[in-house]
């Protein structure tokens, strides 16, 4: 089967950042984004989530939304592909890429028994306490994080990175200077540290504009919705870069070209990125 899309003469992709931009940043909820994305939908405007969220997070959130496009999990970590969205002539484009179950899975990072493996080096020669994802039961993640049982036990399922959840600020440069030291490198996102060999969303963005482009040829305008310092690498290669509000209603303050500041935060800001993808020719 061949991949399914409407061919217009004008195309528009989103990609979008998910915790603080498309959800709230603290309870995770987005009743107002689910409506926002019929929108982009009965336009037949593709939503790319890009976040650091895991495969199992984005599912969930894929399914209530009725989404069926490409995502990137992990900061980058791994590009997931429906199966048959892209033409077999575009996936050729793909050097290496694995299928399973009803993905093509194109993978960019390490394992996250590895990052882990590193982060307890740091641990125990460093002397630094700080507390991730792997080291807390599904109840002390749902403590830490206010997120239900289910939900934490998704946020768990990490495949390429470690997520820290809890570190003294006054470790920070110390930590990350070590973390990069071994190869690992840190991310800044809108609540926590998540830990990866060296991905991030802009590597895994490139892939899929290629395979836009191929798929519907030059003809094509991304947009980008973010909200934190980890956007950056994804929000660099957009044509139309857009953040939202922080929680304290300031801006993150990045260097991009053109770069949109929208007022609203999270849901509410994301509202104002859609009129402009909407109304831009």
């Amino acid at each position: 089967m061949e991949s399914v899309h409407v061919y217009l003469l004008e195309h528009k992709v989103v990609f979008t950042d998910i915790d603080g931009t498309l959800t709230d940043i603290i309870t995770g909820q987005y009743e107002l984004s689910k409506g926002l994305i019929q929108e982009l939908k009965q336009n037949n405007i593709p939503v790319v989530f890009c976040s650091a969220k895991t495969l199992a997070e984005q599912e969930k959130i894929r399914q209530d939304m009725g989404l069926r496009q490409p995502f990137i999990i992990e900061n980058g970590g791994a590009v997931i592909i429906p199966e048959d969205y892209f033409s077999h002539s575009s996936l050729l484009l793909v050097k290496k890429y694995k299928k399973i179950g009803n993905y093509i899975i194109i993978e960019l990072g390490k394992p996250a028994s590895l990052i882990r493996k590193k982060l307890n080096i740091i641990r125990k020669k460093s002397k630094i306490e700080f507390t991730g994802v792997a080291d807390l039961s599904i109840k002390g993640l749902s403590s830490i994080t206010g997120l239900g049982p289910s939900y934490a036990r998704r946020m768990a399922d990490r495949k390429f990175g470690e997520t820290i959840l809890q570190i003294n600020q006054k470790d920070l440069p110390t930590f990350t200077r070590r973390a990069r030291d071994i190869g690992l490198k840190v991310i800044h996102g809108g609540r926590f540290l998540d830990v990866t060999t060296g991905n991030d969303k802009g590597k895994a963005v490139k892939i899929l504009l290629q395979l836009f482009r191929k798929e519907y040829g030059q003809n094509v305008t991304f947009f980008g919705i973010g909200d934190s310092l980890n956007d950056a690498p994804m929000l660099r290669h957009m044509d139309v870069p857009m953040l939202v509000q922080r929680p304290d209603k300031s801006w993150s303050a990045l260097k991009i070209k053109n770069i949109i500041n929208l007022p609203g935060i999270g849901p509410k800001g994301w509202k104002n990125a859609l009129d402009i993808v909407l109304k831009t020719n």
